[in-house]
């Protein structure tokens, strides 16, 4: 009688079933198992059920001899059917090993990602939390009145002694300017040949625009920009990067000024507000707070202007005002009311006298001495959006929209 062979134990089998699907015959017990563990049939990996399974009738009075003890060559055999089967597994868990490690490599980059977005969102909050306290802190020394009001303190007027020390520095200025030699002018052909250097991303992407430069006096590489994104940003021209950002403003700045001897920054917003930011470190290119936060005005803050003595700022609006601070304080010194809106405003490099433009199509001449209008200069068809000052003369060039 012929034995019948498990196909997947290779011994003979003891109660033997039939699959007509594959078309092995296994041992009963261990093909049960299978099923259960993966319902596939082990050596051909088709799909299995025990109702894929025959029974297989066979003489169950004699035992069939085992492979093993018939003869050589059936140990041979044997050894062979086991040699297959080791393989057969070794393959398998080298499989199972390399989905393992991609399963386990997906899992370290998801892993890292997730740390990089939590580090973020840690600085984000640092950041939005020291933003709260700042403006905490602002609403706090506001002294707000009954009914949203906000108190402003008494302006102590422009006093003799500050006069004396603008009269001084005009006086030194006037006398300097007269010694300067300036260099010929660049010529035409050269200035058509020049071209962009740079262009370099720095505020929101999601608020794109910039609305507003200033380059430093005596440093070139030292530019501050005001943005749509409500943002003032410090930035590295020689290296084109960012250096410092400012966040504090509500709506977009519409003006900002570099100190020429301090780490400083005044900048202007459509949150009718202007503030001080000073550099907390030794260098310019370290981080920089809010020191002082102007409330004089109730429309937007146009322009900002920085005195020549770098003692003194004004502020213009659109609420036909313009208002004198001091930069070491932040208080307002006097505000002065016109008849008309005031786009942009600056000082004579003599820092006696200083011109805005109006929205009636005016450029006005202020005396700070005097404190009033000194002369008016018509002509414009348009609101005066912006001039450019000229320190050898009192003569003016102002654009129209």
């Amino acid at each position: 009688m012929s034995t019948i062979v498990c196909a997947i134990s290779g011994q003979a089998a003891l109660e033997p079933v039939f699959s007509p699907k594959t078309g092995h015959v296994y041992e009963k017990g261990l093909i049960e198992k299978q099923i259960e563990n993966s319902g596939k049939c082990p050596v051909t990996k088709e799909d299995l059920t025990k109702d894929d399974l025959v029974p297989v009738k066979g003489n169950k009075s004699v035992r069939p001899r085992p492979a093993t003890a018939t003869s050589v060559p059936g140990m041979l055999t044997l050894l062979q059917s086991e040699w297959d089967a080791i393989m057969s597994e070794t393959f398998e868990l080298k499989s199972q090993l390399d989905t393992a490690r991609k399963q386990l490599s997906h899992a370290l980059y998801q892993h890292d990602a997730a740390c990089r977005v939590i580090a973020r969102l840690i600085r984000e909050r640092d950041m939005v939390k020291a933003q709260n306290q700042q403006l905490q802190d602002q609403l706090a020394n506001s002294s707000p009145l009954p009914g949203g009001a906000v108190r402003q303190e008494a302006e102590m007027g422009v006093t003799p002694q500050m006069l004396q020390n603008m009269q001084a520095l005009a006086d030194s200025l006037s006398k300097t300017r007269k010694q300067k030699h300036f260099p010929e002018l660049t010529p035409l052909v050269d200035i058509k040949k020049f071209s962009c250097a740079g262009s370099h991303p720095i505020h929101k992407s999601t608020e794109p625009g910039i609305l507003c430069v200033d380059v430093h006096k005596t440093d070139g590489k030292r530019v501050a920009t005001g943005g749509v994104d409500a943002q003032v940003v410090l930035v590295d021209a020689e290296k084109g990067t960012m250096v410092q950002k400012c966040t504090g403003h509500s709506k977009k700045v519409t003006a900002v000024k570099l100190h020429a001897t301090e780490d400083v920054v005044v900048s202007a917003s459509q949150d009718m507000t202007a503030k001080v930011w000073k550099c907390s470190g030794g260098d310019w290119t370290s981080a920089y707070s809010c020191t002082h936060t102007v409330r004089k005005h109730q429309a937007e803050v146009a322009d900002v202007s920085i005195h020549p003595t770098g003692d003194y700022f004004l502020t213009c609006a659109l609420d036909k005002s313009w208002a004198f601070h001091d930069l070491a304080t932040g208080r307002c010194v006097k505000q002065f009311h016109g008849e008309s809106s005031y786009p942009c405003m600056k000082w004579h490099p003599d820092g006696m006298i200083l011109a805005a433009g109006t929205q009636a199509n005016v450029v006005e001449v202020w005396d700070i001495k005097e404190q009033k209008v000194v002369a008016s200069l018509p002509g414009h068809e348009g609101s005066v959006e912006a001039w450019k000052r000229v320190s050898e003369c009192t003569s003016r060039v102002a654009p129209e929209p």
